[in-house]
Protein backbone atom coordinates (compact mmCIF):
# COMPACT_ATOMS: atom_id res chain seq x y z
CA UNK A 1 0.00 0.00 0.00
CA UNK A 2 1.33 3.70 -0.75
CA UNK A 3 1.99 5.74 2.08
CA UNK A 4 -0.28 8.30 0.70
CA UNK A 5 -3.48 5.91 0.98
CA UNK A 6 -2.60 5.35 4.65
CA UNK A 7 -2.81 8.98 5.65
CA UNK A 8 -5.12 9.40 7.87
CA UNK A 9 -7.99 12.27 8.64
CA UNK A 10 -9.62 13.67 11.63
CA UNK A 11 -12.19 15.76 10.79
CA UNK A 12 -14.66 18.03 12.81
CA UNK A 13 -18.05 17.88 11.77
CA UNK A 14 -20.90 21.00 13.39
CA UNK A 15 -22.03 18.09 15.89
CA UNK A 16 -18.80 18.20 17.47
CA UNK A 17 -18.05 14.65 16.27
CA UNK A 18 -14.75 13.44 15.24
CA UNK A 19 -15.00 11.50 12.14
CA UNK A 20 -11.21 9.26 11.22
CA UNK A 21 -10.90 8.08 7.74
CA UNK A 22 -7.94 7.76 5.70
CA UNK A 23 -7.11 9.07 1.99
CA UNK A 24 -7.77 6.02 0.54
CA UNK A 25 -11.15 5.82 2.28
CA UNK A 26 -11.81 9.18 0.94
CA UNK A 27 -10.62 8.32 -2.58
CA UNK A 28 -13.39 5.19 -2.40
CA UNK A 29 -15.80 7.28 -1.09
CA UNK A 30 -16.46 10.21 -3.84
CA UNK A 31 -16.07 6.66 -6.46
CA UNK A 32 -18.67 4.85 -4.73
CA UNK A 33 -21.88 4.03 -5.73
CA UNK A 34 -23.89 5.39 -2.82
CA UNK A 35 -22.49 9.24 -3.04
CA UNK A 36 -23.14 9.75 -7.19
CA UNK A 37 -26.80 8.04 -6.04
CA UNK A 38 -27.19 10.48 -3.16
CA UNK A 39 -25.59 13.50 -5.67
CA UNK A 40 -27.80 12.40 -8.78
CA UNK A 41 -30.99 12.54 -5.96
CA UNK A 42 -29.22 16.22 -4.57
CA UNK A 43 -29.43 17.60 -7.47
CA UNK A 44 -32.61 16.90 -8.91
CA UNK A 45 -33.97 18.45 -5.61
CA UNK A 46 -32.05 21.64 -6.31
CA UNK A 47 -32.87 21.46 -10.13
CA UNK A 48 -36.73 21.81 -8.98
CA UNK A 49 -36.52 23.82 -6.00
CA UNK A 50 -38.03 27.18 -5.77
CA UNK A 51 -36.50 29.58 -8.28
CA UNK A 52 -36.83 32.10 -5.57
CA UNK A 53 -33.85 30.38 -3.89
CA UNK A 54 -31.98 30.96 -6.63
CA UNK A 55 -32.00 33.94 -8.17
CA UNK A 56 -29.03 33.79 -10.00
CA UNK A 57 -30.01 30.49 -11.49
CA UNK A 58 -33.75 30.73 -12.35
CA UNK A 59 -33.88 28.40 -14.49
CA UNK A 60 -34.67 24.31 -13.52
CA UNK A 61 -32.04 23.71 -16.54
CA UNK A 62 -29.59 26.61 -15.80
CA UNK A 63 -29.53 25.14 -12.08
CA UNK A 64 -29.09 21.44 -12.92
CA UNK A 65 -26.21 22.23 -15.59
CA UNK A 66 -24.41 24.33 -13.07
CA UNK A 67 -24.51 22.48 -9.88
CA UNK A 68 -23.79 19.34 -11.99
CA UNK A 69 -20.53 20.64 -13.36
CA UNK A 70 -19.78 22.22 -10.19
CA UNK A 71 -20.50 19.09 -8.21
CA UNK A 72 -18.10 16.85 -11.02
CA UNK A 73 -15.03 19.42 -10.57
CA UNK A 74 -15.38 18.96 -6.31
CA UNK A 75 -15.62 14.99 -6.68
CA UNK A 76 -12.11 15.17 -8.77
CA UNK A 77 -10.35 18.12 -6.66
CA UNK A 78 -11.56 16.98 -3.27
CA UNK A 79 -9.19 13.82 -3.05
CA UNK A 80 -6.01 16.46 -3.95
CA UNK A 81 -7.44 19.26 -2.44
CA UNK A 82 -8.38 17.03 1.24
CA UNK A 83 -5.06 15.43 1.07
CA UNK A 84 -3.04 19.44 1.08
CA UNK A 85 -5.18 21.14 3.58
CA UNK A 86 -4.91 18.52 5.55
CA UNK A 87 -0.98 18.08 5.64
CA UNK A 88 -0.66 22.26 5.96
CA UNK A 89 -3.43 21.91 8.67
CA UNK A 90 -0.96 19.21 10.92
CA UNK A 91 2.18 21.02 10.61
CA UNK A 92 1.13 23.84 12.65
CA UNK A 93 -2.11 21.94 14.71
CA UNK A 94 -2.61 18.77 16.05
CA UNK A 95 -6.23 19.16 16.73
CA UNK A 96 -9.10 17.67 14.59
CA UNK A 97 -9.58 19.94 11.49
CA UNK A 98 -13.11 21.22 11.37
CA UNK A 99 -15.57 20.33 7.89
CA UNK A 100 -16.13 23.65 7.32
CA UNK A 101 -12.64 24.89 7.51
CA UNK A 102 -11.07 22.10 5.03
CA UNK A 103 -13.76 22.51 2.59
CA UNK A 104 -15.72 25.65 2.08
CA UNK A 105 -13.31 27.82 0.36
CA UNK A 106 -13.13 24.80 -2.12
CA UNK A 107 -17.15 25.11 -2.30
CA UNK A 108 -16.61 29.09 -2.64
CA UNK A 109 -14.22 28.60 -5.40
CA UNK A 110 -16.30 26.16 -7.17
CA UNK A 111 -19.19 28.56 -7.01
CA UNK A 112 -17.20 31.67 -8.80
CA UNK A 113 -15.29 29.80 -11.07
CA UNK A 114 -19.08 28.45 -12.20
CA UNK A 115 -19.80 32.36 -12.74
CA UNK A 116 -17.09 32.07 -15.42
CA UNK A 117 -18.63 30.26 -17.91
CA UNK A 118 -21.21 32.24 -19.69
CA UNK A 119 -18.33 34.86 -20.47
CA UNK A 120 -16.23 31.80 -22.33
CA UNK A 121 -18.55 29.47 -23.43
CA UNK A 122 -21.08 32.40 -24.45
CA UNK A 123 -24.19 30.74 -25.74
CA UNK A 124 -23.20 27.35 -25.68
CA UNK A 125 -24.49 27.24 -21.91
CA UNK A 126 -27.94 28.13 -19.63
CA UNK A 127 -28.24 31.33 -19.01
CA UNK A 128 -27.45 32.85 -15.76
CA UNK A 129 -29.41 34.63 -13.79
CA UNK A 130 -28.45 38.14 -10.85
CA UNK A 131 -24.81 38.55 -10.22
CA UNK A 132 -24.22 36.02 -6.96
CA UNK A 133 -24.47 38.08 -3.80
CA UNK A 134 -22.75 37.22 -0.30
CA UNK A 135 -26.01 35.00 0.28
CA UNK A 136 -25.92 32.74 -2.46
CA UNK A 137 -22.11 32.56 -1.63
CA UNK A 138 -23.72 31.20 2.08
CA UNK A 139 -26.23 29.10 0.69
CA UNK A 140 -23.90 26.97 -1.39
CA UNK A 141 -21.98 27.04 1.17
CA UNK A 142 -24.64 24.92 3.27
CA UNK A 143 -25.72 22.65 0.65
CA UNK A 144 -22.13 21.54 0.29
CA UNK A 145 -22.00 21.34 4.28
CA UNK A 146 -24.80 19.06 4.27
CA UNK A 147 -23.91 17.03 1.83
CA UNK A 148 -20.49 16.18 2.90
CA UNK A 149 -21.76 15.37 6.54
CA UNK A 150 -24.05 13.06 5.30
CA UNK A 151 -21.16 11.79 3.16
CA UNK A 152 -19.28 11.32 6.52
CA UNK A 153 -22.01 10.35 8.99
CA UNK A 154 -23.76 7.48 6.97
CA UNK A 155 -22.18 6.70 3.42
CA UNK A 156 -18.42 6.41 5.30
CA UNK A 157 -19.75 3.65 7.44
CA UNK A 158 -21.85 1.91 4.68
CA UNK A 159 -18.93 1.87 2.79
CA UNK A 160 -16.74 0.18 5.53
CA UNK A 161 -19.49 -2.25 6.20
CA UNK A 162 -19.34 -3.39 2.75
CA UNK A 163 -15.10 -3.80 2.99
CA UNK A 164 -15.47 -5.47 6.02
CA UNK A 165 -17.84 -7.90 4.04
CA UNK A 166 -15.59 -8.53 1.17
CA UNK A 167 -12.61 -8.88 3.33
CA UNK A 168 -10.20 -11.56 2.19
CA UNK A 169 -8.85 -13.92 5.24
CA UNK A 170 -5.31 -14.87 4.52
CA UNK A 171 -4.37 -18.43 4.39
CA UNK A 172 -5.26 -20.74 7.32
CA UNK A 173 -7.66 -20.71 9.65
CA UNK A 174 -8.99 -17.29 10.06
CA UNK A 175 -9.03 -16.03 13.83
CA UNK A 176 -11.84 -12.87 14.81
CA UNK A 177 -11.59 -10.40 17.32
CA UNK A 178 -15.28 -9.20 18.63
CA UNK A 179 -14.86 -5.72 19.34
CA UNK A 180 -19.16 -3.53 19.75
CA UNK A 181 -20.84 -6.97 18.27
CA UNK A 182 -18.23 -6.61 15.14
CA UNK A 183 -15.95 -9.71 14.12
CA UNK A 184 -12.85 -8.59 12.67
CA UNK A 185 -10.09 -10.62 11.11
CA UNK A 186 -7.31 -10.49 13.45
CA UNK A 187 -4.60 -11.14 10.83
CA UNK A 188 -6.08 -7.81 9.05
CA UNK A 189 -5.75 -5.19 12.14
CA UNK A 190 -2.46 -3.59 12.20
CA UNK A 191 -2.25 -1.52 14.96
CA UNK A 192 -4.69 -0.48 17.61
CA UNK A 193 -5.29 2.91 19.71
CA UNK A 194 -7.55 3.83 22.85
CA UNK A 195 -9.30 6.78 22.59
CA UNK A 196 -11.82 7.73 25.62
CA UNK A 197 -14.45 5.16 25.44
CA UNK A 198 -13.33 3.98 22.03
CA UNK A 199 -11.02 2.27 20.00
CA UNK A 200 -9.55 3.23 16.55
CA UNK A 201 -8.43 0.12 14.37
CA UNK A 202 -6.55 0.30 11.96
CA UNK A 203 -6.08 -1.98 8.68
CA UNK A 204 -5.25 -2.34 5.39
CA UNK A 205 -5.50 1.32 4.63
CA UNK A 206 -8.50 1.64 6.63
CA UNK A 207 -9.15 3.02 10.10
CA UNK A 208 -12.48 2.10 12.13
CA UNK A 209 -13.37 3.25 15.36
CA UNK A 210 -15.66 0.79 17.80
CA UNK A 211 -17.01 1.12 21.10
CA UNK A 212 -14.76 -0.74 23.23
CA UNK A 213 -11.69 -0.89 25.77
CA UNK A 214 -8.44 -1.55 25.18
CA UNK A 215 -8.82 -4.76 27.58
CA UNK A 216 -11.74 -5.66 25.24
CA UNK A 217 -9.04 -6.21 22.74
CA UNK A 218 -5.93 -7.32 24.30
CA UNK A 219 -7.93 -10.32 26.30
CA UNK A 220 -8.65 -12.20 22.74
CA UNK A 221 -5.10 -11.81 21.79
CA UNK A 222 -2.19 -13.35 22.60
CA UNK A 223 1.79 -12.72 22.39
CA UNK A 224 2.37 -14.07 18.70
CA UNK A 225 -0.23 -12.09 17.60
CA UNK A 226 1.15 -8.39 18.70
CA UNK A 227 2.31 -6.38 21.67
CA UNK A 228 0.95 -3.83 24.26
CA UNK A 229 3.16 -1.10 23.88
CA UNK A 230 1.59 1.58 26.19
CA UNK A 231 -2.11 1.03 28.07
CA UNK A 232 -3.31 3.00 24.83
CA UNK A 233 -1.87 1.07 22.00
CA UNK A 234 -1.42 -2.16 20.38
CA UNK A 235 0.70 -3.73 17.46
CA UNK A 236 0.63 -6.37 15.52
CA UNK A 237 3.57 -8.58 15.02
CA UNK A 238 3.66 -7.75 11.11
CA UNK A 239 3.43 -4.19 11.47
CA UNK A 240 6.01 -4.02 13.93
CA UNK A 241 9.34 -3.24 12.45
CA UNK A 242 11.95 -2.01 14.82
CA UNK A 243 12.24 -1.01 18.29
CA UNK A 244 14.07 2.10 18.65
CA UNK A 245 14.47 3.60 22.10
CA UNK A 246 10.72 4.05 23.45
CA UNK A 247 9.28 3.89 20.23
CA UNK A 248 8.48 1.26 18.00
CA UNK A 249 8.91 1.88 14.03
CA UNK A 250 6.32 0.05 12.09
CA UNK A 251 6.16 -0.85 8.26
CA UNK A 252 4.00 2.19 7.59
CA UNK A 253 6.42 4.58 8.58
CA UNK A 254 4.36 5.41 12.04
CA UNK A 255 5.62 5.98 15.84
CA UNK A 256 4.01 3.52 18.29
CA UNK A 257 4.95 5.10 21.64
CA UNK A 258 6.02 2.73 24.53
CA UNK A 259 5.66 3.71 28.24
CA UNK A 260 8.34 3.19 30.77
CA UNK A 261 6.59 0.21 32.68
CA UNK A 262 6.07 -1.68 29.75
CA UNK A 263 9.75 -1.08 28.04
CA UNK A 264 11.35 -3.99 29.04
CA UNK A 265 8.29 -6.35 28.22
CA UNK A 266 8.27 -4.66 24.82
CA UNK A 267 12.17 -5.33 24.29
CA UNK A 268 11.39 -9.10 25.52
CA UNK A 269 9.19 -9.33 22.84
CA UNK A 270 11.25 -7.90 20.20
CA UNK A 271 14.19 -9.91 21.18
CA UNK A 272 11.59 -13.08 21.18
CA UNK A 273 10.08 -12.25 17.72
CA UNK A 274 13.92 -11.49 16.12
CA UNK A 275 13.24 -7.82 15.76
CA UNK A 276 15.67 -5.10 15.77
CA UNK A 277 15.68 -3.67 18.68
Amino acid sequence: MQEADSREYQILLTNGQVVRFTQRELRDLVRGRRVKAFLIVSLIIIALANPTLFPSLPEYSSRLFYWGVSVLLYLIIIPHWASAVNRLWRRSLQIPLPLIVATGPLIVGLSVFATCFPLVFGDLVPKRGEPLVWTDYLRNLLIGHIIETVGLLWLLPLQRNDEDLAETVPEGEPEFVILNGRSLPLDSILTVQSAEHYLIVRTNGKTSQYRARMKDFVMQVSEGHGVQTHRSFWVSAQEADELRGNVVKTRSGDDIPVSRGRLPAVREWFRSAGKAH
